[in-house]
């Protein structure tokens, strides 16, 4: 499950040591400040209720160490990484040091109010996640107070300055799951409070930040179905690793929202690093894959009630039935440190850097060109790395793919002139920017899949249906406009759509791989303009489909929430193609999700009574984009887990184009709702006087042309952009930065760096 971008920062952290003129510094955290339940509560629970007996920290400790485990936890991992001390507790007052922070974690803590708290029978912590951040406040007072009196307790506080340098950790949210199955509540009224979890966690954390936190480390929530706990107590449908099924899903379900919450809190606070963990992946290989990681029996807990534990705790993964082994502890710290499992994919050691300070002035300026506002963390990595790889020695570099090819497929917002090629062409202003002249294009220049070939040094693409003067040596493109994923209700010419939809370009596909090769061996003049046969599997297959589905639900008279109800088949069905390709040799994937549908004039001139957001486009149909997006890159996801010897990059787009219309002026533009090409309307836009159509106004005949100006303009036709759009959103994505994982296009078909790996504490 480990992808390029754990490569990235693994290898940026090597890049830190090898080129310090360069280098992003390692962290040198001075504390740790965590927060949490049983999965990393270090004695807190243990301080102020009865402690735990033996076999509890046998395998390290020798002796109970108010850990549940039986040795370290993931937090002791942590603090050994960066040279520290384990962490005190804060609830123990015996023997306690807090000169490297403190552990405010307690064992069945959950960050909302707990409805049965200990000491009560099936019982949670009082020591919830809003009474932690209080214990932090006063920690952070008196600890000073301390230092400022002096005397021998003045040594064991942290340095002032520590309470900003310091790292902060994050583990809970199973309990707050687990009281729900335990209260008697069905797993869908457990999903329905996961909501107000996370938003709770989201006003938890930001109180700490307003403390002077500003590194945090939030881990998402274990497989929680793969626990004894759940099992025992709760028969229900297995998978294939034995586990809980719907339990586990309810855990993903957290984990989304939890993943969103991180999201709004970069958002939010931009002066704060913010790294998201999945720990949920790690975990749950060792109950999926035992055996390849060294382990055995992965249901089963190493100790029961009473009784001796296990033989050989250092082969088992679940302690207790709720808790983890040591053995186990270590080897999810191991993946999760590197950053393999990270959003953004940065390693642990480099989890205070929100920004990049490079020393260099080139770097600099380079970087500077590059959205900042929109720009993480993960793509500065990446625009980093990518400069390495030109500007240092090739012993460590990870090499640039250097795609022989492109197979394009999809849509207006890639056809280089399939569907002209078909049906009647495109008339002036079209092409008039870059081409002077129609060029197949529905823009006034270039596509971004233009800008995509001219950087890997290739030639325009030739649409595979046009058959003058084509040129297959560096691939073909299968796009045309007005194509859909599924099959279309109306289909050109009777009005409609292209009856090139996805499935077509697939078979378009496996015609030309095999004509072309069949054209090389017979030799003669077309032999040279065929593609190689390795090139089938060298090179990079790029996808930009998907709104014409939900245009087609629209101006079929759908309601936005049947549009929506339509998009788990849309993607089902492109999973199925993109699967079908994968099948003929492709294995280096570039997919492009759908943009802000709701910002083109078609739309918002059609569906003018549709509430407008704060830019002015439509709220609900740029919903609905976004759930196709958020569905896209699930099913993109899947694709890698189904196909781990291929690459597959999901673009951001819509994030970027978005920006052309909520910030224009930032970005050189101006009226970003407006069509450059076009007549009539807030808009400019008109369905019957489109770009380039001769319309009659007042009994004179004219010609639908052009703005004065295209180089400052989004919008071309009401449905298209023009190419300094395109050209924008380009050298955005190019970079890596707005991919997942966060990968430059010219590194896209790395897929593995042979990693280990593929990618809560309840207390009763």
């Amino acid at each position: 499950m480990t992808n390029l971008s754990s490569f990235c920062l693994v290898f940026f952290a090597l890049f830190t040591i090898l080129n310090p003129i360069f280098a992003l510094k390692s962290c040198e955290f001075p504390a740790i400040f965590n927060f949490g339940d049983s999965n990393s509560d270090t004695g807190g629970l243990i301080a102020a209720f009865p402690p735990l007996n033996s076999p509890y920290g046998e395998t390290f400790f020798h002796m109970p160490a108010g850990r549940f485990s039986d040795g370290r936890l993931l937090i002791d991992f942590v603090a050994k990484s960066f040279n520290l001390s384990f962490l005190s507790a804060y609830l123990d007052s015996l023997g306690a040091n807090y000169t490297v922070g403190a552990n405010f974690a307690t064992a069945a803590s959950t960050i909302t109010f707990p409805t049965t708290i200990i000491p009560a029978n099936n019982g949670f912590s009082p020591f919830f996640f809003l009474v932690q951040y209080r214990q932090f406040v006063q920690f952070k007072g008196r600890s000073q107070l301390i230092r400022k009196q002096g005397g021998a307790f003045a040594q064991l506080m942290p340095m002032e300055e520590y309470f900003q340098k310091a790292l902060y950790t994050f583990d809970i949210g199973q309990n707050d799951l687990g009281a729900g199955f335990l209260g008697n509540m069905s797993v869908e009224e457990v999903n329905a409070s996961v909501p107000n979890i996370v938003n709770t966690f989201l006003t938890d954390v930001k109180s700490i930040y307003d403390l002077g936190a500003r590194s945090f480390w939030i881990h998402n929530t274990g497989p929680i179905g793969c626990l004894g706990y759940i099992l025992a107590n709760f028969p229900s449908e297995k998978d294939s690793a034995g586990c809980a099924k719907s339990y586990n899903e309810v855990a993903q379900y957290f984990n989304h929202k939890l993943k969103e919450t991180v999201l709004q809190l970069r958002k939010d606070i931009p002066s704060a690093a913010f790294t998201y963990v999945d720990v949920y992946s790690v975990k749950y290989s060792l109950f999926s894959e035992p055996q390849k990681h060294g382990f055995e029996l992965p249901l089963v807990a190493c100790y029961g009630n009473g009784g001796s534990s296990c033989d050989d705790p250092s082969v088992r993964v679940v302690w207790d039935g709720v808790h983890y082994t040591e053995a186990a502890n270590k080897f999810v710290f191991e993946q999760i440190s590197t950053g393999a499992f990270s959003d953004p994919p940065i390693p642990l050691n480099l989890a205070c850097h929100r920004t990049l300070v490079l020393v260099s002035k080139f770097l600099t300026q380079f970087v500077s060109t590059i959205n900042l506002s929109m720009t993480n963390l993960s793509s500065f990595c990446l625009v980093s790395f990518a400069l390495f790889t030109i500007l240092n020695p090739p012993i460590f570099a990870l090499k640039s793919c250097e795609f022989p090819a492109i197979f394009n497929f999809g849509d207006s917002n890639s056809d280089t002139g399939g569907l002209v090629a078909a049906f009647p062409p495109l008339d002036s202003p079209y092409g008039e920017t870059f081409f002077h002249m129609p060029a197949g294009r529905f823009s006034d220049g270039r596509v971004i899949i233009d800008f995509v070939a001219k950087s890997l040094n290739l030639s325009f693409l030739s649409a595979y249906l046009d058959s003058l003067g084509t040129n297959f040596t560096v691939g073909a493109n299968f796009a045309t406009a007005a194509s859909t994923i599924t099959l279309p209700t109306k289909i050109i010419p009777a009005g409609g759509f292209s009856p090139f939809y996805l499935l077509v370009q697939y078979n378009q596909l496996v015609q030309l791989k095999a004509r072309s090769q069949l054209i090389r061996k017979q030799g003669g003049v077309f032999a040279q303009l065929m593609p190689m046969e390795e090139y089938f599997q060298k090179a990079l297959y790029t996808f930009d489909i998907g709104q014409n589905d939900l245009g087609a639900g629209f101006f079929g008279n759908k309601a936005v929430e049947e549009v929506n109800a339509s998009v788990p088949n849309i993607v089902n069905t492109f999973l199925t193609d993109v699967k079908s390709i994968y099948n003929l040799g492709a294995r280096s994937f570039w997919i492009h999700n759908t943009g802000p549908i709701g910002c083109l004039g078609y739309i918002l001139a059609n569906f003018p009574s549709a509430e407008k957001d704060s830019v002015g486009c439509a709220k609900s149909y740029n919903e609905v984009a976004q759930y196709f997006n958020h569905e896209l890159k699930e099913t993109v996801l899947q694709l890698r887990k189904d196909f781990p010897s291929a690459a597959f990059t999901y673009v951001d787009v819509y994030s970027v184009k978005y920006s052309l219309f909520s910030e224009p002026q930032k970005h050189g533009f101006e009226l970003p709702l407006v069509a450059c090409c076009g007549y009539g309307g807030l808009y400019n836009y008109n369905s019957s006087a489109g770009c380039g159509a001769t319309i009659t106004v007042n009994g004179t005949q004219i010609t639908v042309g052009s703005c004065d100006d295209p180089s400052v303009r989004v919008v071309w036709d009401g449905i298209h952009y023009t190419e300094a759009a395109n050209k924008f959103v380009f050298e955005q994505i190019s970079t890596g930065a707005f991919s997942d994982p966060p990968i430059p296009l010219n590194l896209a078909c790395h897929r593995t760096l042979g990693w280990n790996t593929t990618p809560d504490r309840i207390f009763r």
